[in-house]
Formats: structure tokens, sequence, C-alpha cells
């Protein structure tokens, strides 16, 4: 028999971690947007007053925010017991990477920054949950925009020119050769899969397309950072633009099919956008293959921001297929042979989140 007392306490005290957890994310936040991890691991340590004057900030809040992260043990102190002012604080060595690059894949900011935006928009989500409607993506703001990026580049930068797609050998040979190809980033977001395929390979020119105009306006700069805006041109435009059919030998769409209001639609529009035996390569989530519960740590990761947003923002179109960030593999399958694909092979590829298909025209 299950015992209500243990039920309750287990959950009182999972949920009181999860609000620590919570309150914590916030902190991590306002010391990444505001420069202060930087800071710290620019000077080596700081007091308050230091950090107060190098960031910008007013020193009271400087104090508390340092004491609060060296109680929490995100910062260390080399002395605790010192005065106030004197007290130095300093980045610990092995937390400089999760804060800090953004190309690691131990990188953690985005994540803050990711529930930061959700939790602007929970106003809007109180009303659609009662209206049916959807939250606009608009909704969500720049920092999901930025944080949605950065979530994934880590291995778009790391592996997907370098390891991933080389993996592929037919695929790998036609992005080496001479022409080179065409390639289509769908849903673009902020560029980094265009960018880290024209590093990779030297002969082709990617086109990136998204209709988020604020993704485009990142990207684009990105682009022209990294050095490749030559051969990578990012535009606000929908993938079923006519005028876009048969020129591509490849695409790509990372992490967005479970998003699209309309993913067989999008799908078809891309199958139009190929040359006869070009291929498509999808991203998306590596969920479970049936509901279950509780679930996975990662079923779990996948279910919050479904509910919180990836659902909320595909119910903007009263049409939608309202999929949410749980698509499973049989739904994907489902979804291609639909637009028109005749079968999907999932790749070798290992990801602890991702699962990577091919499609071909």
């Amino acid at each position: 028999m299950v015992d209500m007392e243990q039920q309750r306490d287990a959950l009182v005290e999972r949920l009181f971690t999860a609000g620590l957890g919570m309150a914590e994310v916030l902190t991590v936040y306002l010391g990444d947007a505001l420069g202060l991890y930087r800071a710290l691991e620019r000077a080596g340590s700081m007091t308050a007053r230091e950090l107060a004057q190098e960031a910008g900030i007013f020193e009271r809040y400087a104090r508390e925010w340092l004491e609060q992260q060296a109680a929490a043990g995100i910062l260390a102190t080399q002395d605790a017991t010192a005065g106030t002012h004197e007290r130095r604080y300093h980045l610990p060595a092995g937390h400089i990477e999760p804060l800090l690059d953004l190309n690691s894949p131990y990188s953690m900011a985005p994540l803050c920054k990711s529930f930061v935006a959700v939790s602007g928009a929970l106003p809007e989500l109180l009303g659609a949950f009662r209206s049916g409607a959807g939250v606009p993506w608009t909704s969500y703001g720049r920092d999901m925009v930025e944080a949605q990026g950065d979530f994934n580049r880590p291995w778009l930068v790391g592996s997907l020119g370098t390891e991933y797609l080389p993996s592929i050998p037919d695929l790998h040979e036609r992005l080496m050769s001479e022409p080179g190809a065409s390639v289509a980033d769908v849903a673009c977001g902020v560029g980094w899969a265009a960018i880290s395929l024209a590093r990779a390979y030297p002969n082709i020119t990617v086109d990136g397309f998204d209709l988020d105009e604020a993704s485009i306006e990142i990207a684009s700069r990105n682009a022209l950072e990294a050095g490749v805006a030559d051969r990578v041109r990012f535009e606000a435009r929908d993938a079923a633009d006519p005028a876009l059919q048969g020129q591509y030998d490849l695409a790509l769409v990372v992490e967005s099919v479970h998003d699209l209001s309309q993913p067989v639609a999008v799908l078809g529009a891309i199958k139009d956008m190929l040359k006869p035996g070009g291929t498509l390569i999808v991203a998306d989530e590596r969920t479970e293959d049936s509901f279950s519960a509780p679930a996975s740590e990662t079923e779990r990761f996948f279910y919050a921001y479904s509910v919180l947003c990836c659902l909320p923002s595909a119910m903007d179109d009263h049409t939608s297929a309202a999929t949410g960030t749980v698509m499973r593999q049989a739904t994907f399958e489902a979804y291609a042979k639909e637009a028109g694909f005749d079968g999907v092979a999932v790749l070798p590829i290992e990801h602890d989140f991702l699962r990577f298909y091919r499609l071909d025209r």
C-alpha cells in the first residue's frame, strides 16, 4: 500500500529543491545578462565594489548577488570571514566552461536564459490554456531566440560538418565536390548550422530561411563575424516560395519540425526545393517510442518545453497539427510519408537529445 505521508513528503521535498533550482537559474541569468561572470573571469577575483564598478551596476546589488552565488556554490570566496567590503570572490575554473563558453557541449547559460524567456510569457500562456489559442513565438522575446540558437550551437559548431555529415559517405562526397553543392537551411534560427556547413565545406553555398526577423538579423551578423557571409545568405522567406523549387542538393532542418504548425506542408515544400536525388537531413528530439509515466529525465525535459513553449507557439495557427516537443519517431515518419517522401532512414549518429533522419527525393 502506498504511504500517503511519504508521497506528500517526497513531493514537498522535490518541489522545494526544484524551486531552489529555479531561483538559482534566475540568478545565473542575471550574472550572464549583466556580464558579471565575464568580469570575474577577466579579473580573477573581485570585491563587490570592484565588480560594481567594472560591470556598471549598483554596489549593494553586486554584494547581494556575490553572496548568494557563493552561498549556492557557483562562486567561491577566498575568505568567508573577511569583512563585507574586503571579501573577494572568484569563478572556479571548472565553472568557466558551463557559464561562459557557448561553443562547449557543457554550456548551460542558454538553458537558464530559455527558462527566463518562458517565465515572461506565462501570463499569455495562462490565457492560451483557457482559450485554446496559441502564444506567438515573438511573445518569448529575443532571449528565447538567442537561447535556442546557443543551445544547439555546441554540436553544430563542433560536430555537424566535422563528424556527423562526414559519416554519411555519399553526402560528404557531394558536399566536397566541385562545383559546390547548394544547401538550404530551413527554419535556420540564428544560423549556426549554415555557418558550420560553410566552414566545413569550402565549395558549397548555403541559403538560410526563417520567418522570424530577429533570427535572420542575428544569423546574418553571425555569418559576417564568422567570415562566411560571401557563401551564406539568410532571408525571412517562406520555404514554400515557388521560386525555390528544384534549387538545392541538400536541405537541413534542425530541431524545428515539432515546432511547425503545418509540418506536412513544410516537409512537402522542402521536397520540392530539392533537386532530383537531393537529400533532406532532419534533427529532432530523441524521444521514447511510446508514452510512459513516470518517464526518464530526458523525456520530462522534452515535456516541460512542450507545455511551456513548443506546443503553445505552434498553436498560434488554429489549423495547427499541434505536435509538441515529444514528436515520436512514428509521428515524424507519418508526416514524411504524407509529404511525399518514400522512406525515412534513422542515421547512426549518437546524440543525447537528438535523433537524425535522412529523407531522399
